[in-house]
C-alpha cells in the first residue's frame, strides 16, 4: 500500500486554497488541479509499505503541542507544480523533524528530501509567463493532528484515504 503522513487543512484554509485554484483557472493556468478534499501538506512520503501499524506506532511517539500555521502565499516547483504555502513556522519544522526521526528509528523507509511546507494546488501546470500577481489574505489554522493516508489511483485521479492519526498532546 502506498502511504504518506500529512496534515489536512482546516475548513477555512481548504476554502481559501480552493478559491485560489478557481482564481488560477480563471487566469488561464492549466494543469491537473487537486480536488479540494485531497488537499494536504505532506510531512513524510513513505511510498509502498505494507505495515501501516508500524507507521502509526512511530507517529504515536512524536509528542507535539497544537500550534498555528498561516496560509499566506503561492509558489511553484519545477516549473510544473503550483502550491499554496505558509509563513515560516518553527513548530511545523520541528514536527516534521521529530516524525522523520521516529520513522528512521523504526526503519520505515521514506523520502528524505528536504521538508518544504506546502499544499499542492495543481500538477502539470502551464504558466509560461509566471503566476499572476495576487494578494492573499492570511488564513490561520491550528495543527493538532497528523494523519496517515493511503494513496490509491482512482478513476478520476488519486484518492487519499485517512487510515489513522496521531494527535497533539
Amino acid at each position: 500500500m502506498r502511504l504518506f503522513i500529512g496534515i489536512s487543512p482546516s475548513d477555512d484554509v481548504r476554502r481559501a486554497l480552493a478559491g485560489m485554484q478557481a482564481f488560477l483557472l480563471r487566469y488561464g493556468i492549466s494543469g491537473t488541479y487537486l480536488a479540494p478534499e485531497n488537499l494536504h501538506m505532506t510531512l513524510a512520503f513513505i511510498g509502498e509499505y505494507p505495515e501501516a501499524d508500524m507507521v502509526l506506532d512511530a507517529m504515536g511517539k512524536v509528542a507535539f503541542d497544537p500550534f498555528r500555521i498561516i496560509y499566506d502565499r503561492i509558489g511553484t516547483f519545477r516549473k510544473s507544480i503550483v502550491w499554496g504555502g505558509t509563513e515560516p513556522s518553527q513548530p511545523l519544522e520541528n514536527l516534521a523533524k521529530k516524525l522523520r526521526y521516529e520513522l528512521d528509528r523504526a526503519d520505515i523507509p521514506f523520502d528524505h528530501a528536504e521538508f518544504v511546507p506546502h499544499f499542492t494546488l495543481a500538477r502539470h501546470a502551464g504558466f509560461g509567463c509566471g503566476l499572476p500577481p495576487v494578494e492573499i489574505a492570511p488564513v490561520p489554522m491550528t495543527v493538532s493532528r497528523m494523519i496517515l493516508f493511503r494513496s490509491d489511483r482512482g478513476e478520476n485521479g488519486m484518492v487519499y484515504t485517512p487510515i489513522g492519526a496521531a494527535d497533539a498532546c
